[in-house]
């Protein structure tokens, strides 16, 4: 039984250390979910190595059994990692649920609400191309749905997302008569809030498609549902599979702020 809890621990750690790795190796991407991936990992096999070589290690010769205040450390370590992961696969069943099986009705007008990303010198990031793209779909498959482009300008943004959205979806052959514009926000929950003042000042639908990553559609629904929309569909883009866990255990702190802090629901 130890065995097989040791290699069950040894291959979390292995996964963790692999999708924290991958953005650092395959796109030079560092952020809090890539770190985190990375401690939790090393931590893991930390404590493996440790677990019974720490007492010989560092009082050599002194009875092991008699060492109870480095079971009760080892304990609460395991417990602590334990519960971390199980938190985390508790939390990814309404994630995946929001981002995945949450399509919108067919036959049903919507207001789209894209959720702005970064943008580069040369155009949208591609994060941000990837919601796009998948924006362009649903509106070309929808001809009367309008769309709200959210996203204000940052510091080393040449221009603000929205305008660089209505760009890309103007390009691609959406009216621009079918776009409005939503460019001071500068966070998921912004976007929620100022983006309802101009789908109500607008008398838009109050059905709502947010297009976004599928690993943000969960935060996106909590604030479209804290601002009063009833019904809050999802149309995910595309994310690389490298990218998608370390996303994901970032996402799930900044859920829990908007659980805890805003007082939003998973459900």
């Amino acid at each position: 039984m130890k065995r097989t809890i040791m290699a069950l621990a040894l291959l979390t750690a292995a996964v963790a250390l692999f999708f924290g790795l991958a953005p650092l190796v395959g796109y030079r991407i560092f952020h809090l979910g890539v770190l985190l991936l990375l401690l939790y990992g090393v931590g893991v096999i930390l404590l493996l190595v440790f677990w019974d070589a720490f007492p010989d290690m560092m009082f050599p010769g002194y009875p092991k059994e008699q060492l109870f205040w480095w079971r009760v450390t080892r304990g609460i370590l395991a417990g602590l990692l334990a519960a971390v992961l199980a938190g985390g696969c508790l939390v990814s069943i309404p994630m995946i649920r929001a981002g995945r099986l949450n399509r919108p009705p067919e036959g049903e007008t919507a207001t789209v609400v894209v959720l702005g990303c970064l943008v580069r010198e040369n155009g949208p990031s591609l994060m941000l191309r990837y919601r796009l793209e998948a924006a362009l779909q649903y509106l070309l498959d929808h001809p009367d749905a309008p769309v709200v482009v959210s996203g204000g300008q940052g510091p080393e943004e040449p221009t603000s997302e929205a305008q660089a959205m209505a760009d890309y979806l103007m390009a691609n052959g959406i009216k621009e008569d079918r776009i409005y514009k939503e460019d001071r926000s500068t966070s998921t929950r912004q976007n929620l809030e100022l983006s309802a003042a101009v789908i109500r000042e607008a008398g838009l639908p109050e059905r709502l498609v947010i297009v976004t990553d599928s690993y943000h559609q969960l935060r996106g629904r909590i604030y479209a549902r804290l601002q009063g929309f009833g019904e809050v569909y999802g149309v995910s883009g595309r994310c690389p599979w490298g990218l998608f866990p370390s996303y994901g255990v970032r996402e799930m702190l900044a859920i829990g702020q908007a659980v805890l802090l805003n007082g939003g629901s998973l459900w």
